[in-house]
């Protein structure tokens, strides 16, 4: 879009905001994990020996509460785990409308660049 934002920390910050909703979808249809592990089998299937695997049958074992606080959890696991996530393709989770997307992405490069914006600038020694 030539703003110069950094494109894989919009798409970072996108898929923290698909997983935010999804939390929500959580707190309203609990039997959502299941449906979360019924994907993750089909991963599983398909990508048996990558560690991903592993990890989000252990995320996916936690109590709702810890589960909801990991999906949405900014540190560098979840960061990495997301790109993965077994609830993109679980039943009941729908981002394929283009235009949500759309609007998901223009939110997400709204939320970097306020992030941006509000860093002091950095002081340059010797420098004006």
């Amino acid at each position: 879009m030539g703003d110069g934002l950094n494109e894989g920390v919009v798409g970072d910050t996108a898929k923290l905001m698909m997983h935010r909703l999804i939390v929500r979808m959580l707190r309203r249809d609990p039997s959502l994990v299941e449906k979360a592990k019924v994907a993750h089998e089909r991963q599983a299937s398909q990508f048996a020996d990558w560690p991903f695997v592993r990890e989000w049958q252990g995320l996916l074992a936690l109590p709702p509460k810890e589960l909801a606080s990991k999906l949405i959890s900014r540190d560098r696991e979840m960061v990495r785990l997301r790109n993965t996530s077994p609830f993109y393709l679980a039943e009941g989770v729908d981002f394929g409308d283009y235009h949500a997307r759309v609007r998901l992405r223009k939110a997400a490069r709204r939320v970097v660049k306020r992030g941006l914006d509000a860093q002091p600038e950095l002081s340059v020694p010797g420098g004006p």
